[in-house]
């Protein structure tokens, strides 16, 4: 629960979609704002789409890099001179191989030796000032760029020169070279005939090529290098700064402000991290405490309420992630309804049937949520007062039916109480219906998830929640159902002792829906031997034929049985408990006593009769509920023996109580002796009620 409690705001915190997203809603450019909005903390905001201009400037400040290839221009060099040496060794073999073509070598060959040096001249003049290729420079300026850098490193290597050229149009390439080419032999045309200015255009051309190329790998590096330069836009906010002044028109730069601050993740220092920690350890470890102790350590099912507090808590908190992301997307002013305060109160509550457990719940779970990055100081309060009331206007129903209204009433309460922390917030109204849609929405999906968890909890760590007790009091029970076939006089037995223990327990403030179930399967373990037993013999009495010890022995058997076939049946721990100590350790005064006149009327000198041999070998009630199934199946049998009037039973159920008392069977029970006067008087009503008299009807001939 801590580290998920820990987890829960840092998460969230660095979360782009949940920060100042309630303080952007309501406030448009060109709107007076009703009230001063300021910065929840210190931050240093990075302004994304600025330092992304910035960041593309850089790039376009970059011109295209061109590197001049040495190896090329060598190259071309290298055949210009080939060719000379070829003409002046009348090599034509060599000329159409390096040439390419027998006509231009055949025609060079014929050429003024001068003429090839001009040719010669040109091609160096071409190679220097550099030959581009065409599709390379029309991409470059069809990117806006007039200028391009000329470099001769290759790759990202050092550039031995480079200087910057602009593009104008004049630079060489395949559509303007024979231009160039003509122009310069323009010089010499009245020296050598038009035939030998064609042949020297022809062969220039053969021998150029482009020597100059767009270095994109280079231009890449260095732009990428330029972006990484560039330093972010900040905008330092300090805590309590004033982003939007009250009673003043909003602007487009505050604006802007608030939506820079929505969009940037804020993760948690380590000192926040720590005092997180801290305050989740202290404030969980005395809710947990208080927890423990409103359950209390004897409760037989500590372990699984404490199971099911973990595992509801942990859901609590994973569905806040979500519903926290999903409130903030909806730029809600006041966000809190949609926090999930309801599931956990409600469960724990139903789970244990306490509804001080609810509140200890409730009152973690809204510390946990107030510690949010979207939380205001009213947070807790609303949390509490949500899950709270909630948790007041359970009436512990017995039907499942019955959460319907509970539903419908805590969804009016918990829309007031929205309305009214929206009041004390100062709140716009202007989205209220989304507000209490999510009210009504957490309220709806807690009882659905109560509803479908609820059973399976019941199930799984076999509960006696008033759901589950209701359906062993008032429903179908196969083993009920052999009871009253085997043995109606038992089974009459425990339906009175039922009703018995149900007023007594509503009457002393118990669980009267358990004290009812533990009476009537106390006597379970009758259905084997039904005959044995008072209740269920017709005149015949099967003790007569047997001695005291055994009679003892399979009196006491009814008890064991009982709670084999309670577990068989898979009832709770507290009914098995009660079939299993309803008669506590106490003495089965009968048989004894018939074992002590039997040793008497023998003058039998040998060994004694021993009451522990006499007695039930259970544990005496650890639980109010099990004392009073304890005195309501004493007082219910031994009420048959007396004539019905009250002050009898009176006097009976004293007497009863004050033997139970001496005897040391209610010593571990929880009830005071409030609680003994209080159940003598219920006692005494109930066995009047049921035993009144009636008028004698006279006779007809």
């Amino acid at each position: 629960m801590i580290v998920f409690s820990v987890l829960l705001p840092v998460l969230l915190k660095s979360n782009t979609q949940v920060q100042y997203k309630s303080i952007y809603s309501g406030y448009t450019v060109g709107v007076i704002a009703e009230k001063n909005v300021y910065a929840k903390n210190s931050i240093d905001l990075v302004d994304h789409d600025a330092t992304q201009e910035k960041v593309t400037e850089a790039r376009k400040a970059v011109l295209p890099v061109f590197t001049w290839s040495s190896l090329k221009s060598s190259e071309i060099i290298a055949r210009a001179d080939r060719v000379r040496a070829l003409v002046g060794a009348s090599d034509k073999a060599g000329l159409i191989l390096l040439l390419g073509d027998e006509a231009i070598a055949t025609s060079v060959l014929s050429l003024d030796p001068s003429l090839l040096g001009i040719a010669y001249n040109i091609v160096n003049d071409i190679v220097l000032g550099g030959y581009y290729v065409q599709s390379e420079l029309d991409s470059v300026m069809a990117e806006g760029y007039d200028s391009i850098t000329i470099s001769n490193s290759y790759n990202g290597s050092s550039p031995s020169y480079e200087y910057v050229l602009s593009v104008d149009g004049s630079n060489l390439t395949v559509a303007n070279v024979d231009l160039f080419i003509a122009s310069q032999l323009l010089q010499s045309a009245d020296k050598f005939s038009s035939r030998d200015i064609l042949i020297v255009e022809e062969l220039i051309d053969t021998l150029a090529e482009p020597n100059v190329f767009y270095d994109s790998v280079l231009t890449s590096k260095r732009r990428a290098d330029a972006e990484d330069n560039v330093d972010p836009v900040v905008i330092s906010v300090t805590k309590g700064q004033i982003l939007i002044e009250a009673d003043h028109v909003v602007n487009h730069e505050q604006m802007e402000l608030l939506r820079l601050l929505s969009t940037q993740s804020n993760s948690l220092t380590f000192v926040e991290v720590l005092g997180h920690i801290i305050f989740d350890i202290i404030f969980l470890s005395v809710s947990y405490y208080v927890f423990t102790m409103f359950l209390g350590r004897r409760d037989f099912h500590f372990l699984q309420h404490n199971i099911l507090l973990t595992a509801a808590f942990l859901i609590s908190l994973v569905a806040t992630f979500f519903l926290v992301i999903l409130s903030s997307r909806l730029n809600l002013e006041f966000s809190d309804s949609f926090l999930p305060v309801f599931f956990l109160p409600l469960f724990m509550t139903e789970v244990t049937g306490y509804k001080r457990i609810g509140f200890v719940s409730s009152a973690m779970l809204s510390a946990i949520l107030a510690t949010l990055p979207t939380a205001s100081m009213m947070t807790f309060f609303y949390c509490f007062a949500c899950g709270s009331v909630c948790v007041f206007l359970i009436r512990f129903f017995n039907k499942r039916m019955d959460m319907i209204y509970q539903w419908f009433f805590s969804c009016i309460t918990c829309a007031g109480v929205t309305i009214l922390f929206m009041l004390v917030n100062q709140a716009s109204f202007t989205m209220i219906f989304t507000v209490l849609l999510g009210t009504l929405m957490n309220v709806s999906i807690a009882y659905i998830m109560l509803a479908a968890l609820l059973p399976v909890a019941e199930r799984l760590f076999n509960l006696p929640t008033i759901f589950r007790l209701y359906e062993l009091a008032y429903g179908e029970s196969p083993i009920l159902t052999r009871l009253s076939q085997s043995a109606p006089g038992t089974y009459s037995h425990s339906m009175a002792v039922a009703d018995l223990a149900e007023i007594g327990a509503r009457a002393v403030g118990a669980n009267a829906l358990l004290a009812r179930v533990g009476g009537l399967f106390h006597d379970i373990g009758k259905i084997e031997h039904p005959e044995y037993f008072i209740e269920n013999q017709n005149g015949v009495n099967k003790h007569d034929d047997i001695s005291p010890s055994l009679s003892v022995a399979v009196i006491k058997s009814h008890v064991k049985v009982g709670a084999d076939k309670g577990r068989e049946a898979g009832l709770p721990i507290e009914i098995i408990k009660i079939i299993s100590n309803h008669h506590g350790n106490d003495i089965i005064a009968y048989f004894y006593n018939e074992a002590m006149k039997t040793q008497a009327a023998s003058n039998d000198k040998g060994e004694t009769v021993k009451a522990s041999d006499f007695s039930y070998n259970a544990e005496i009630p650890d639980f109010r509920e099990c004392g009073i199934v304890m005195l309501a199946d004493s007082i219910e049998a031994a009420s048959r023996t007396v004539t019905p009037n009250a002050s009898k039973y009176a006097k009976l159920i004293d007497s009863i109580f004050i033997g139970k008392i001496e005897r040391g069977q209610l010593d571990d029970s929880g009830l005071t002796m409030n609680d003994i006067k209080t159940l003598s008087e219920a006692f005494v009503k109930t066995l009047v009620a049921r035993n009144h008299s009636r008028i004698e009807y006279p006779d007809e001939d």
